[in-house]
Parts: C-alpha cells; structure tokens; sequence
C-alpha cells in the first residue's frame, strides 16, 4: 500500500466520521515484536448497512474495494479489503468492521504513532492483548505474550485483568 493509498483510507474514515485503530500484526510491531504480515489491519466499530455506505465511501476515495460480512458464528463482524491500485504485490488493507465482544472504549484508549510516514491512532497494548486472546490461535497467543513481556511494568493491569475477566479469559493462558 502507498503512502498515498494509505493517506485516501485515512481521510475518507475521518470523512465519514469512523473511529477506527491500526490493529494486526503492525500494532503488535508497535508493542511487541516484530513479525511478518501481509496485510495492514484496521478495527473500526460498524454494524449494519454502515458497512455497505462504509464500502461505498472508500470506493468513491478511488479505493478498489471488496466487503464480506461475517456471519452469527463470525467474531469478526465483516472485513473490508482494499487492495492496493499500483501492484498487487503490495500489502493490502483490511478494515476489520468489529470483533465481538471487544472493549468498549478501545478508540479511546489507542495512542497516536508514525506509521509509514502518518499520524495514526494504534489500539492500545492492553485492548491488543485482549483481542488476541479472544483469537486465541497460536501466533495469537505469542503476540500476546510478546507485548505483555517488552510492555512489562508500562501496562494497566488493573484494566486488562478486569477486561479479560468480563470476557472470561485468563492472563495465565499466556505462560509458557
């Protein structure tokens, strides 16, 4: 994805007045370590025929688009792929379009960094150990712990211990 690519994703979300975090393997980069990806990750919080106008206004930012809806058995309320227009060997955008039973305030709590040269709101560790833990696959699971590790002592674990009680996790999943 282009810079300039990136830049139109951005801007047509603020348009529409969407809140949204960089989430996935580059947020992880941010609190934890670094691995590979293919892709670059947005969480926003859009239900119903907000997905479709959501589509819409990304496809008239000059976005190539493509959205699939998740369906009752999904934890992912749908996903938004935008591909890049310069090559297909670049990273593609996915907008994740929300997680059941995420954290309320997760767009509150996230803390604005550079990434590839933009100002961009990246959830925050603790809603990112989370989210992983509702995963619950295995690279999940090492992300978690990554960030739990180099974040140690820089965490509110009084607010992670209590999201991952609400969501009936436990942090001891993550010792090895």
């Amino acid at each position: 994805m282009t810079k300039t690519e990136l830049a139109k994703i951005l801007n047509a979300l603020k348009r529409m007045d969407v809140p949204f975090v960089l989430a996935g393997a580059h947020a992880v980069a941010a609190w934890g370590m670094v691995r590979s990806t293919r892709d670059i990750d947005f969480l926003v919080d859009v239900r119903g025929d907000l997905a479709g106008k959501l589509a819409s206004g990304l496809k008239e930012a000059g976005l190539k688009t493509v959205l699939r809806k998740g369906d009752d058995q999904d934890p992912l309320r749908g996903v938004i792929r935008i591909e890049s227009s310069e090559s297909a060997s670049d990273e593609p955008v996915e907008i994740v379009l929300g997680i059941r039973g995420m954290p309320k305030g997760i767009f509150d709590r996230a803390s604005s960094l550079d990434f590839l040269g933009l100002r961009v709101p990246v959830i925050s560790p603790e809603d990112l150990i989370v989210l992983k833990l509702l995963a619950g696959g295995p690279i999940d699971l090492e992300n978690a712990r990554s960030i739990l590790e180099i974040m140690k002592g820089k965490l509110d674990m009084k607010y992670l211990e209590g999201e991952l009680k609400r969501c009936r996790l436990s942090i001891a999943k993550l010792k090895k």
